[in-house]
This record gives structure tokens, C-alpha cells and sequence, in this order.
């Protein structure tokens, strides 16, 4: 086990680098660290999700708190019942594979911040955790509430929209077509099946989805909805069968509002489409903490991530999905997606170990030297006025990430070949 146990968005390992024990002492650090009486606890399909959740309630046991088990939920579920009890669990790796598997911890507020998660960091290590009399495990039906609350922020549809919906076999199974359905929409789902086998990729990006955006056409449906394994994400496919792109999809999502947040990894398209735009850090937790703090009317990644703070203050799958529908009932979708200006973009991953990462960013500071238009948020962004490119370490898998835009595709290529340059020097 790395010493650093959260990445940027809680911890992630493969499953057999989370040992029944971590999983037991992790347990016994939140319910340490919580002060509420209670914790909630849900998870994803993963096949490794039973093992993991069994030990991690022993731990919450051991230190006296009460466990609420919610069952298979989507993550945005788990973090509506920590707002009611205070401190929340998800046992999910999100988008990752499926050999994959982690935790992802709330509380009323939203996901824990950075500070949390080294406070919570500090008791796994240092083993002082409460013992006390044994708590108790009950369960809540937290599924109805939480649509009953899309329900009642997004209302029905304007009109019967088909829509094509693939839940990868993960958590947005058990909510999703449920959600959709109550509110009016004809559903097309597939991939609704929760024993963790899953049918492609669960990152939602173009390499996965190959065959599903061949059906979302056959199925004549107007549009086709993908969600990653715990139904936090949300991709879009057009009624030609094509991906939107996901700096347009976000576009589209922030179309007309006053204040939006998105992260340093965003197309500079979203400037194109809202009053002013504030940039965070990568990681949903930055952009909720943003909105809070700058009171922001949206905010999300082109990652499939968005945050509606109408609502609550965390990505959300089912609601993204349910907002679309919406949208698409009242003929504004694809009206708004023609307006939204593209420019060229490529994103790359380098394979790259965690613990080399600290030290290839130091050495790409020396490689760049001094130059203007740098900005150090999150990882290098360099902005010139043929385009940007970002070059950082990703929070959650092994690699370096590149991204670049260019206003023409000339500009790309140039900005991304002297991106990889730089990189593979800091890498030597």
C-alpha cells in the first residue's frame, strides 16, 4: 500500500492490493474520525464490493457507530443519505476497470475535501482508533428518495422522449431506467444486469462505446445516455449514433448561465457560451468547492462529471440523464449543440509509476524554464494564441495526461509534438 492512500477522487487500487485487513482498519479510522452516530455505506457492482464492504462494516462496528446499508446505489445516492446522516461510504474505483476497486467517503456537505482525507489518513496510520460497544446494521431504501428529489428539481418531460440508455452493468442500473421512465421518457436500456460483469470499458469515452452508439441509431431512439460504474458520469450519444464530444456536452450543459466552473483541463469552448468561467484543479471536490465559494450556477469536467447546484453539490449520472431528457423534450438540445463552436483537441495518456510522478513534474518545470502564459493550478497549463496544452499526473491511474486544444488543426499538432517532447525529456 502507497503511503498516500487518496488520489483525486478518494482511494483506487486494483482489488488485491485492498486486503481484508486495510479494509477492516479503514472502517476503524471513520468511525474514529466521524463524530455522527451513524454511517452509510453503498457500493458499486464490482465483484470484489461484497469482500470489501463486509470488512469495512466490521471496522465501523468495532468503534460503536451504527451502519445503514444501502445496497447497490449509484455514488450520488450515497451522498444524498450522508446529507441526512452525516458521513457516507461509497465502495467504488468509478470509472476504472473492473479489476479495480476503492472508497469514496462524505459528509452533509458533500465528498470529503483534501484535508479530510488526511486527517482520515493520519488514523489508518497511526492505528488509534475507538473501540467501544458494538454498533448496529440496518438497512434504508434510499433509491425512491433519491428520484423522488430528481422528481421533484427537474420535473416530467414536456413531451414522450425515446431514449436509449446503457447502464455498463453498473450501479445506474438500479435507478436510472426507474428515474426516466417516472418521468415520462420511452427507455431503451441495456446493460441493467448487477453482478459485476461488464460488457465494455466503463469509462465512457469513444474506444468503449463502439457497438452501443451502432444500437443508439438502429434503435431510432433521439438520444443515448452512458453511464460509467457507479453512475456518477454520464455520456451523451447523439441520434445519428455519434459520441458527443464531452467539452460539448459540457458546453451544452452550461449554455447561457451567468458563473460556471470547470477545471484546467476544459476547452477553451465553454468561454464561448457562458458570462465568466472559473477554473479548478481536476477533481470534482475543487469544482464543488468552487461553486460554493464563487456561487456558481454550474459546474463539471469533460470527463462526463456535472454538478447542477440547484440540487446538491456532486456528479450525478441519473440526474445529468434526467436533465438531457428534459432538454430534449423541450427541443433545446440539439439546438444548443449546433452552437457550440469545436475546436480540434487530443488528449493523451503516458504510461508513467505514481512514485515517479512527483519528480517528472519537477523535472518539467526545468525543462519549460521561464516562459509567459504558464499557469500551475493543476499540473503545467501553458496558453498561447495558437491554442493551450495541460500536461499533469493523473490523481486516479498510472500515467502522465496531455491535453492540448488548437484553434486549427495545424496549431494542434504543433502544441501537442512540442507537449510530448517536453514530457519525454522530463521522463529520460
Amino acid at each position: 500500500m502507497n503511503s498516500k492512500l487518496f488520489g483525486t477522487s478518494g482511494i483506487r487500487r486494483k482489488a488485491v492490493e485492498l486486503p481484508d485487513d486495510f479494509a477492516y482498519d479503514l472502517g476503524r479510522a471513520i468511525g474514529t474520525y466521524s463524530k455522527d452516530k451513524a454511517v452509510v455505506v453503498g457500493r458499486d457492482t464490482r465483484k470484489s464490493g461484497p469482500r470489501l464492504e463486509l470488512k469495512l462494516i466490521e471496522g465501523l462496528l468495532s468503534t460503536g457507530k451504527n451502519v445503514i446499508l444501502l445496497g447497490i446505489v449509484p455514488t450520488p445516492v450515497v451522498g444524498i443519505a450522508a446529507m441526512d446522516h452525516g458521513t457516507g461510504v461509497m465502495i467504488t474505483a468509478s470509472h476504472n476497470p473492473a479489476e479495480y476497486n476503492g472508497f469514496k467517503l462524505w459528509g452533509p456537505k458533500g465528498a470529503y475535501t483534501a484535508e479530510q482525507e488526511a486527517d482520515l489518513e493520519g488514523i489508518v496510520y497511526s492505528k488509534d482508533f475507538l473501540s467501544g460497544k458494538k454498533g448496529r446494521i440496518s438497512e434504508e431504501a434510499y433509491i425512491e428518495r433519491y428520484i423522488d428529489l430528481v422528481l421533484r428539481k427537474v420535473g416530467k418531460v414536456k413531451r414522450r422522449v425515446k431514449i436509449f440508455l446503457d447502464c455498463a452493468n453498473g450501479a445506474g442500473s438500479v435507478v436510472t431506467p426507474r428515474l426516466l421512465e417516472k418521468m415520462g421518457c420511452e427507455v431503451i436500456a441495456v446493460n441493467v444486469d448487477t453482478e459485476g460483469d461488464f460488457p465494455h470499458g466503463l469509462e465512457p469515452r469513444a474506444e468503449n462505446l463502439k457497438e452501443i452508439c451502432v444500437l443508439v441509431k438502429k434503435s431510432g431512439a433521439e438520444i443515448g445516455i452512458v453511464h460509467d460504474g457507479d453512475a456518477d458520469r454520464s455520456a451523451a450519444i447523439d441520434n445519428k449514433g455519434r459520441l458527443i464530444d464531452w467539452d460539448s456536452f459540457l458546453s451544452v450543459l452550461a449554455y447561457g448561465k451567468d458563473k460556471v466552473v470547470t477545471t484546467v483541463d476544459a476547452s477553451m469552448r465553454i468561454e464561448d457560451v457562458c458570462r465568466k468561467v472559473i477554473r479548478t484543479p481536476v477533481g470534482d471536490v475543487a469544482v464543488a468547492n468552487a461553486i460554493v465559494r464563487e456561487d456558481a450556477d454550474f459546474g463539471g469536467e469533460p470527463s462526463g462529471s456535472y454538478i447542477f447546484p440547484e440540487v446538491h453539490l456532486f456528479p450525478d449520472g441519473p440526474l445529468t440523464a434526467a436533465i438531457v431528457a428534459k432538454m430534449v423534450s423541450e427541443d433545446k438540445f440539439y439546438d444548443v449543440l449546433a452552437k457550440i463552436k469545436v475546436y480540434p483537441t487530443e488528449r493523451l495518456k503516458i504510461p508513467c509509476d505514481d512514485k515517479a510522478k512527483k519528480k517528472i513534474m519537477t523535472n518539467l518545470k526545468k525543462v519549460l524554464g521561464p516562459r509567459e502564459g504558464v499557469d500551475y493550478t493543476d499540473g503545467i497549463r501553458i496558453t498561447s494564441p495558437g491554442g493551450w496544452i495541460l500536461m499533469r499526473p493523473s490523481g486516479t491511474e498510472p500515467y502522465m495526461r496531455i491535453t492540448a486544444e488548437g484553434r486549427t488543426e495545424k496549431e494542434l499538432k504543433a502544441i501537442v509534438d512540442e507537449g510530448k517532447g517536453w514530457v519525454a525529456k522530463a521522463m529520460a
